[in-house]
C-alpha cells in the first residue's frame, strides 16, 4: 500500500478551523447547557457585527438592517445579520 502525504500550509488549516468553529458555535450548547438563540438584542447584534449598538439602531431606523419586534423589544436574527454583511452591508450615501 502506498502512503499518500499532503502538505497544507498552517494558515490554510487555521482558516478552515476558524470557519468550522464559527458554524458550530451556534449549534453547540453554552456553559449552561443551552443552545445559542438565533435572536439577539441590539447590543448583542452589535457585538456580533463588531460595531456599536448605536450603529445597529441607526441601520435599523434607516431600514438597512431588518429587525423583529417582541412587544417592546427589538430583536435581530443572526441569519439576517449574516445576509446583511454578505450583501455588502449598509447602502452608500447615508
Amino acid at each position: 500500500m502506498n502512503d499518500f502525504r499532503l502538505s497544507v500550509p498552517d494558515d490554510f488549516v487555521e482558516a478552515i478551523a476558524t470557519a468550522v468553529a464559527a458554524k458550530l458555535a451556534d449549534r453547540l450548547p453554552d456553559t449552561n447547557g443551552r443552545t445559542a438563540s438565533p435572536w439577539l438584542t441590539a447590543t448583542e447584534a452589535a457585538d456580533y457585527l463588531r460595531c456599536s449598538a448605536s450603529r445597529v439602531r441607526k441601520l435599523t431606523m434607516l431600514g438597512d438592517l431588518p429587525a423583529h419586534h417582541d412587544g417592546g423589544r427589538v430583536l435581530y436574527r443572526r441569519e439576517d445579520l449574516d445576509d446583511f454583511v454578505a450583501h455588502g452591508g449598509a447602502s452608500t450615501g447615508r
